[in-house]
C-alpha cells in the first residue's frame, strides 16, 4: 500500500497526487511561468521536510511545491552558466536536502547540486553522456 505517489504529467501540465490503494488525489499547478506554474513538469520527487521538487522542462527551472500544491520557491532560468539549466530533466534529493538536477542539453551535459534554498552548491560535467536522470543511494552516491 501506498502512502503517497508524485505523479507528472506533461500533458496537461500538472503534478498529481495518488494516495493509499492507488486512488488520485488532487493535483496542482497550471500551465504557465509564474510561481506555481509548470510548462512541461518532467521530473519529481519528495525532500526530507515532504515539499515535492519538481523539474520543470518546459520552464528550465526547478520549483518547489507543498504537498497540499501550495508553492514554495523557484530557482533557476535558461542558460549553460552554474545554476542555469537547459533541460532539467532528472531531481533527486539526498540526505542531507540538497537537490541534484540532471541536465543532458548539449551545451551542458552535467549534473548540478543545489542547497535546499536553491543556491548553487557545484557542478559535475559529464563529457560525452546525456544525463536524463538522476539518483542517490543510501550512502549519497551520485
Amino acid at each position: 500500500m501506498w502512502r503517497s505517489l508524485f505523479t507528472n504529467t506533461i500533458t496537461s501540465r500538472r503534478c498529481g497526487v495518488v494516495r493509499d490503494e492507488a486512488v488520485f488525489a488532487h493535483s496542482f499547478g497550471t500551465y504557465g511561468q509564474r510561481n506555481g506554474n509548470f510548462h512541461q513538469p518532467n521530473a519529481v520527487c519528495v525532500d526530507g521536510d515532504n515539499h515535492i521538487v519538481v523539474g520543470d522542462y518546459g520552464n528550465r527551472r526547478i520549483v518547489v511545491m507543498r504537498r497540499d500544491g501550495a508553492f514554495v520557491r523557484t530557482f533557476g532560468s535558461e542558460g549553460a552558466a552554474l545554476g542555469q539549466f537547459n533541460e532539467p530533466l532528472g531531481v533527486c534529493v539526498n540526505s542531507a536536502g540538497q537537490i541534484i538536477v540532471a541536465d543532458p542539453h548539449y551545451q551542458n551535459r552535467r549534473v548540478q547540486m543545489f542547497s535546499c534554498d536553491g543556491t548553487f552548491v557545484r557542478s559535475l560535467s559529464l563529457t560525452g553522456d546525456y544525463p536524463h536522470g538522476v539518483s542517490v543511494d543510501g550512502d549519497d552516491n551520485i
